[in-house]
């Protein structure tokens, strides 16, 4: 039984690194995901919709969201943008991508786009900031990012989990994102 056991420790400890590192993401700072972006808007989540790649072999979610702001690219209000990114649930079998943003119908977010056809979330979660209304300030609100598999090097070149940005009014986010956006 302990063989048993040392030989599964062992295993465990070859194969958890291996896992950790794909979960992994260089942190990147408003003014990268700014210029990473080819469109940024205020949208809502219509609906999301897991289902296998053609080759069967990974789970994929497609996110439909309807346009509220366009804060960069030719996106027009009410417009309809499908986000393709992998992970999700299909029957009884789910796929987990660490790092990936999470969408549900009806909520609200900030989202940093890259691709035309199908987009993706620049910077994995990173690239999306769900919106909340504050009812003691009166304002609507960005979340911080959800940063749980960001990195960034320290001066010795070790990783350490990148900060997140604090929320912050909505209007004063917009504010901030379209400075960067160069004409």
């Amino acid at each position: 039984m302990s063989s048993l056991r040392s030989v599964a420790l062992c295993l465990a400890t070859l194969l958890v690194p291996s896992l950790a590192v794909g979960s992994l993401v260089q942190a990147l700072d408003l003014a990268q995901l700014t210029a990473q972006a080819e469109r940024i808007v205020v949208a809502q989540v219509v609906s999301t919709k897991s289902d296998w790649d053609p080759s069967g072999r990974t789970i994929r979610t497609r996110i439909e969201i309807k346009v509220e702001e366009a804060w960069k690219g030719s996106v027009a209000p009410a417009e309809t943008i499908v986000i393709v990114q992998p992970g999700g649930s299909v029957g009884n079998v789910e796929m987990r991508v660490h790092g990936m943003p999470s969408f549900a119908p009806g909520e609200k977010a900030v989202l940093f786009l890259a691709g035309q056809t199908t987009a993706r979330v620049v910077g994995m979660s990173q690239g999306k900031r769900s919106v909340r209304w504050d009812d003691m300030a009166r304002r609507w609100v960005a979340e911080a990012a959800e940063h749980s598999a960001v990195v960034r090097r320290d001066s010795q070149g070790r990783l350490q989990p990148a900060p997140s940005d604090p929320a912050t009014g909505l209007d004063e986010f917009r504010q901030r994102v379209r400075a960067l956006i160069r004409p």
